[in-house]
């Protein structure tokens, strides 16, 4: 469970220093949840019916922005070939890069 944590809270660190790649599938969230309706009706009862439905859309959409970059980092600079080396079973470090994802 250390490795697990330990690689956690390192994809954590990287993440704030990294403030750009954060700020866009945030900024991408609100403007699909600021524009969706405008496309759809802005009516309150129909945007009620729907909203949950839009929110999780757009957080999926906007966690898919970086989904290409979750491992590339980790490729280029040799800490992916480690990590399937190490002794730690590598589900629980995959689990730990999809949680600080």
């Amino acid at each position: 469970m250390s490795a697990f944590m330990a690689l956690l809270r390192r994809d954590l660190l990287l993440a704030v220093r990294r403030k750009s790649e954060v700020m866009t599938a945030v900024i991408f969230f609100v403007v699909v949840a600021a524009l969706f309706p405008l496309g759809i009706s802005p009516e309150r009862d129909m945007l009620r019916l729907i909203a949950p439905g839009i929110l999780w859309v757009g957080a999926l959409l906007s966690s898919m922005l970086s989904l290409g970059r979750l491992f590339a980092s980790d490729y280029q600079d040799g800490t992916l070939e480690q990590m399937a080396l190490s002794p730690q079973a590598l589900p629980v470090l995959v689990d730990a890069k999809i949680a600080a994802h």
